[in-house]
């Protein structure tokens, strides 16, 4: 079901955000008009490394790879910027290996991680942030995801399987973004250096008013 709500939520007609700029918030509004792309789907041999890597909780995940090897949403037209990316198999050992340099410390302080995030994978990612999804392989928490932001560290699990990450990615776009992952995710006007942080989303902005 998630796949569908997913594919249905990136079908949308002209999607965008209601921005205020940073550090201006009762000033003026802009329309980030943004886009969703969702990749082909993985290969055979992808799929496999899927299930290696994850084990017994790699059904849900290898389910979707099929249909799509990751996506970008919320990435914007006029910049590189964008909200969320769900990473292609061939990318998850690098960004497995740069979360694990960012939290090694909490390798010799396994009380300070005890959902085991230093030893999961990383699946998913805010571009440009340094941040990662990951799901812990180990221990209680293991097939949940979690934010590990290396600015804030985390308070819960971001989503209690893969089918809750998507389902989460996509429920209220500009919380997530401005709020939930730390506001990585600045929009521009392509004229101005003002950084513009998501407000509202919108499914089609062509009839929205500022």
């Amino acid at each position: 079901m998630s796949l569908q709500v997913l594919e249905e939520f990136t079908r949308s007609r002209a999607p965008g955000f209601r921005c205020y700029a940073a550090g201006d918030k009762s000033g003026a509004r802009f329309l980030a008009s943004v886009r969703h792309i969702l990749n082909a789907p993985a290969s055979t041999e992808s799929i496999i490394k899927v299930r290696q890597m994850l084990g017994r909780h790699a059904d849900k995940v290898a389910g979707f790879y099929q249909h799509h090897d990751g996506f970008v949403l919320y990435r914007d037209t006029k910049s590189e910027a964008a909200g969320i990316e769900l990473l292609s198999v061939e990318q998850w050992e690098e960004a497995t290996e740069d979360m694990r340099d960012w939290f090694d410390h909490l390798a010799d302080e396994p009380e300070n991680d005890p959902d085991h995030i230093v030893t999961g994978i990383s699946i998913a990612t805010v571009p440009h942030s340094g941040n990662y999804f990951v799901m812990p392989m180990e221990g209680p928490s293991a097939g949940k995801i979690f934010y590990a932001d290396h600015d804030g560290w985390y308070e819960s699990a971001f989503a209690d399987d893969f089918d809750g990450f998507l389902a989460h990615v996509v429920r209220e776009p500009a919380k997530l973004l401005a709020e939930e992952v730390g506001c990585y995710t600045r929009y521009s006007d392509g004229r101005t250096d003002a950084q513009w942080i998501p407000e509202e989303y919108f499914p089609d902005i062509s009839g929205v008013h500022l």
